[in-house]
């Protein structure tokens, strides 16, 4: 479709490269879980987006669901703060 479709399309792929090269330059220098964490950020900025900006439809089953996975985020964060609280205390025999 001529030269302009094949800049868009070189474009495209430095678009996409460039942030995912960033992405893997900052992960390398930062702990694994402040990325699990971080991981977490997008979803709740699209959730907050489409309920708030867009005025999307929540019905209870969709409640349930984002409930659910927070449930589930706030038990592991609490069992991974507990084991490292454990670690980082001697025990006393």
């Amino acid at each position: 479709h001529g030269a302009g479709h094949a800049a868009l399309l070189v474009g495209a792929g430095v678009v996409t490269a460039v942030p995912l090269m960033l992405f893997n330059a900052s992960a390398i220098r930062l702990p694994m879980t402040a990325i699990g964490m971080l991981q977490y950020l997008a979803p709740v900025l699209q959730f907050l987006i489409g309920v708030f900006v867009q005025h999307e439809e929540m019905p209870p089953s969709r409640w349930a669901g984002f409930l659910l996975v927070w449930l589930a985020l706030v038990t592991l964060t609490w069992d991974g703060l507990s084991a490292g609280r454990r670690e980082a205390v001697p025990e006393i025999v």
